[in-house]
Protein backbone atom coordinates (compact mmCIF):
# COMPACT_ATOMS: atom_id res chain seq x y z
CA UNK A 1 0.00 0.00 0.00
CA UNK A 2 1.14 3.60 -0.32
CA UNK A 3 2.82 4.61 2.76
CA UNK A 4 2.86 8.33 2.79
CA UNK A 5 2.80 11.09 5.18
CA UNK A 6 -0.84 11.18 5.74
CA UNK A 7 -1.10 6.96 5.43
CA UNK A 8 1.45 6.98 8.47
CA UNK A 9 -0.61 9.94 10.49
CA UNK A 10 2.09 12.14 11.04
CA UNK A 11 1.12 14.67 13.73
CA UNK A 12 -2.40 12.99 13.81
CA UNK A 13 -3.00 14.84 10.82
CA UNK A 14 -3.49 11.66 8.49
CA UNK A 15 -6.22 11.79 5.80
CA UNK A 16 -6.63 14.85 7.23
CA UNK A 17 -5.63 17.14 4.76
CA UNK A 18 -3.77 14.81 2.60
CA UNK A 19 -4.13 16.12 -1.39
CA UNK A 20 -6.97 14.73 -3.27
CA UNK A 21 -4.20 12.91 -5.21
CA UNK A 22 -3.52 10.79 -3.03
CA UNK A 23 -6.11 7.63 -1.87
CA UNK A 24 -6.52 9.60 1.54
CA UNK A 25 -8.75 12.09 1.14
CA UNK A 26 -12.32 11.21 2.70
CA UNK A 27 -14.12 13.70 0.33
CA UNK A 28 -12.70 14.12 -2.79
CA UNK A 29 -12.19 16.69 -4.15
CA UNK A 30 -13.05 18.66 -1.08
CA UNK A 31 -11.12 16.90 1.95
CA UNK A 32 -12.25 17.36 5.76
CA UNK A 33 -9.55 20.41 5.72
CA UNK A 34 -11.78 22.41 3.34
CA UNK A 35 -14.69 21.29 5.55
CA UNK A 36 -13.13 23.06 8.79
CA UNK A 37 -12.01 26.27 6.75
CA UNK A 38 -15.26 28.27 7.88
CA UNK A 39 -14.40 28.18 11.80
CA UNK A 40 -11.21 30.02 11.55
CA UNK A 41 -14.71 32.70 12.26
CA UNK A 42 -16.51 30.77 14.22
CA UNK A 43 -17.89 33.45 16.60
CA UNK A 44 -19.47 31.17 18.95
CA UNK A 45 -16.20 29.32 19.98
CA UNK A 46 -13.16 30.39 20.87
CA UNK A 47 -11.86 26.70 21.56
CA UNK A 48 -13.08 25.93 17.91
CA UNK A 49 -11.56 28.40 16.55
CA UNK A 50 -8.16 27.96 18.19
CA UNK A 51 -8.40 23.69 17.36
CA UNK A 52 -9.23 24.43 13.73
CA UNK A 53 -6.50 27.09 13.59
CA UNK A 54 -3.93 25.04 15.16
CA UNK A 55 -4.68 21.99 12.89
CA UNK A 56 -3.89 24.52 9.70
CA UNK A 57 -0.72 25.83 11.35
CA UNK A 58 0.16 22.27 11.51
CA UNK A 59 -0.46 21.11 8.13
CA UNK A 60 1.77 24.32 6.92
CA UNK A 61 4.39 23.05 8.44
CA UNK A 62 5.08 20.89 5.91
CA UNK A 63 6.21 22.47 3.32
CA UNK A 64 5.20 20.36 0.41
CA UNK A 65 1.73 20.55 0.26
CA UNK A 66 2.22 24.48 0.52
CA UNK A 67 1.10 25.10 -3.34
CA UNK A 68 -1.57 22.84 -2.44
CA UNK A 69 -3.08 24.67 0.38
CA UNK A 70 -2.23 27.86 -1.55
CA UNK A 71 -4.06 26.61 -4.96
CA UNK A 72 -8.08 26.72 -5.66
CA UNK A 73 -8.52 23.52 -4.31
CA UNK A 74 -8.14 24.48 -0.92
CA UNK A 75 -7.77 28.29 -0.80
CA UNK A 76 -6.68 28.92 2.47
CA UNK A 77 -5.40 31.78 2.03
CA UNK A 78 -8.31 33.77 2.95
CA UNK A 79 -9.17 31.79 5.96
CA UNK A 80 -5.96 32.95 7.75
CA UNK A 81 -6.28 36.66 6.52
CA UNK A 82 -9.68 37.17 7.20
CA UNK A 83 -9.86 37.14 11.14
CA UNK A 84 -7.16 39.25 10.74
CA UNK A 85 -8.42 42.15 8.54
CA UNK A 86 -11.07 44.46 10.47
CA UNK A 87 -13.19 47.32 8.84
CA UNK A 88 -10.41 49.22 7.13
CA UNK A 89 -11.36 50.67 3.64
CA UNK A 90 -8.05 50.54 1.62
CA UNK A 91 -7.39 52.72 -1.97
CA UNK A 92 -8.78 50.77 -4.95
CA UNK A 93 -5.57 49.85 -6.25
CA UNK A 94 -4.58 47.82 -3.11
CA UNK A 95 -8.42 46.36 -2.90
CA UNK A 96 -8.12 44.64 -5.86
CA UNK A 97 -5.05 42.82 -5.17
CA UNK A 98 -6.94 41.12 -1.91
CA UNK A 99 -8.94 37.85 -2.07
CA UNK A 100 -12.14 38.27 -3.11
CA UNK A 101 -13.86 37.56 0.05
CA UNK A 102 -11.70 40.29 2.11
CA UNK A 103 -13.04 42.81 -0.47
CA UNK A 104 -15.40 45.89 0.60
CA UNK A 105 -15.29 44.62 4.48
CA UNK A 106 -18.30 46.17 6.36
CA UNK A 107 -17.46 48.54 9.03
CA UNK A 108 -18.72 46.35 11.95
CA UNK A 109 -15.95 43.67 10.83
CA UNK A 110 -13.60 42.47 13.81
CA UNK A 111 -10.36 41.04 13.86
CA UNK A 112 -9.95 37.76 16.15
CA UNK A 113 -10.59 38.51 19.69
CA UNK A 114 -7.80 35.99 20.91
CA UNK A 115 -4.14 37.09 20.62
CA UNK A 116 -2.80 33.63 20.97
CA UNK A 117 -5.29 32.70 17.85
CA UNK A 118 -4.06 35.92 16.03
CA UNK A 119 -0.60 34.79 16.48
CA UNK A 120 -1.27 30.95 15.58
CA UNK A 121 -2.59 32.50 12.18
CA UNK A 122 0.29 34.04 11.43
CA UNK A 123 2.74 31.84 12.46
CA UNK A 124 0.89 29.98 9.39
CA UNK A 125 1.35 32.97 7.32
CA UNK A 126 4.75 32.34 8.03
CA UNK A 127 5.26 28.90 7.19
CA UNK A 128 3.50 29.39 4.20
CA UNK A 129 6.28 32.02 2.63
CA UNK A 130 8.94 29.29 3.73
CA UNK A 131 9.17 28.46 -0.70
CA UNK A 132 9.56 31.06 -3.29
CA UNK A 133 6.04 29.68 -4.83
CA UNK A 134 4.30 30.38 -1.45
CA UNK A 135 6.02 33.79 -1.48
CA UNK A 136 4.99 34.90 -4.78
CA UNK A 137 1.57 34.42 -3.94
CA UNK A 138 1.15 35.46 -0.26
CA UNK A 139 2.31 38.92 -2.18
CA UNK A 140 0.40 38.63 -4.93
CA UNK A 141 -2.83 38.23 -2.96
CA UNK A 142 -2.06 41.59 -0.81
CA UNK A 143 -1.23 39.67 2.14
CA UNK A 144 1.10 42.84 2.92
CA UNK A 145 -2.01 45.67 2.94
CA UNK A 146 -3.80 43.19 5.48
CA UNK A 147 -0.94 42.80 8.04
CA UNK A 148 -0.22 46.63 7.48
CA UNK A 149 -3.45 47.75 9.36
CA UNK A 150 -2.84 45.14 11.69
CA UNK A 151 -0.05 46.16 12.72
CA UNK A 152 -1.09 49.79 13.58
CA UNK A 153 -3.95 47.98 15.63
CA UNK A 154 -2.17 45.34 17.50
CA UNK A 155 -1.21 46.26 21.20
CA UNK A 156 -0.20 42.50 22.00
CA UNK A 157 3.65 42.24 22.07
CA UNK A 158 4.26 38.68 20.77
CA UNK A 159 1.22 39.37 18.08
CA UNK A 160 3.21 42.65 17.23
CA UNK A 161 6.56 40.27 16.89
CA UNK A 162 4.61 37.18 14.97
CA UNK A 163 3.33 40.19 12.28
CA UNK A 164 6.71 41.81 11.95
CA UNK A 165 8.38 38.45 11.09
CA UNK A 166 5.88 38.10 8.24
CA UNK A 167 5.89 41.56 6.79
CA UNK A 168 10.06 41.06 6.61
CA UNK A 169 9.66 37.69 4.41
CA UNK A 170 6.87 39.66 2.49
CA UNK A 171 8.85 42.74 1.45
CA UNK A 172 12.37 41.52 1.58
CA UNK A 173 13.85 40.56 -1.91
CA UNK A 174 14.19 36.99 -2.87
CA UNK A 175 17.06 34.35 -1.37
CA UNK A 176 20.13 33.65 -3.42
CA UNK A 177 19.73 30.70 -5.67
CA UNK A 178 19.75 27.44 -3.36
CA UNK A 179 18.29 28.97 -0.73
CA UNK A 180 14.69 29.30 -2.05
CA UNK A 181 13.55 27.34 0.87
CA UNK A 182 13.98 28.97 4.31
CA UNK A 183 12.46 26.16 5.73
CA UNK A 184 15.68 23.98 4.64
CA UNK A 185 18.11 27.28 4.69
CA UNK A 186 20.61 26.26 7.51
CA UNK A 187 21.12 29.03 10.14
CA UNK A 188 24.72 30.33 10.66
CA UNK A 189 25.56 29.70 14.41
CA UNK A 190 25.90 33.73 15.36
CA UNK A 191 22.09 34.28 13.95
CA UNK A 192 21.02 31.11 15.62
CA UNK A 193 22.75 32.65 19.00
CA UNK A 194 21.23 36.24 18.39
CA UNK A 195 17.62 34.55 17.50
CA UNK A 196 17.28 32.48 20.52
CA UNK A 197 18.79 35.97 22.75
CA UNK A 198 15.73 37.05 21.36
CA UNK A 199 13.34 35.00 22.18
CA UNK A 200 14.75 34.55 25.58
CA UNK A 201 13.82 38.48 26.04
CA UNK A 202 10.51 37.86 24.72
CA UNK A 203 9.82 35.39 27.50
CA UNK A 204 11.05 37.63 30.35
CA UNK A 205 8.81 40.33 28.66
CA UNK A 206 5.91 38.06 29.39
CA UNK A 207 6.33 36.29 32.64
CA UNK A 208 4.95 38.67 35.67
CA UNK A 209 7.26 41.09 37.30
CA UNK A 210 8.46 39.43 41.03
CA UNK A 211 6.73 40.59 43.94
CA UNK A 212 3.87 41.57 41.24
CA UNK A 213 1.53 38.63 42.29
CA UNK A 214 -0.82 39.26 45.36
CA UNK A 215 0.54 37.88 49.01
CA UNK A 216 -0.73 34.33 49.94
CA UNK A 217 -3.54 34.28 52.45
Amino acid sequence: GREGKAARGDGGRGGLWAPPSTDLCPLPPRCLLQRLLPYTQDAASALRRSGVVATLRNCCFDYEHHQWLLSDQVDVLPFLLLPLAGPEEFPEDEMEKLPLDLQYLPPEKQREPDPDIRKMLLESLLLLTATKPGRQLVREKGTYFILRELHKWEADPSVLAACEKVVQVLIADEPESGMENLLEVEIPAEVEEQLQRLDREEEQCERPAPGSQAPQG
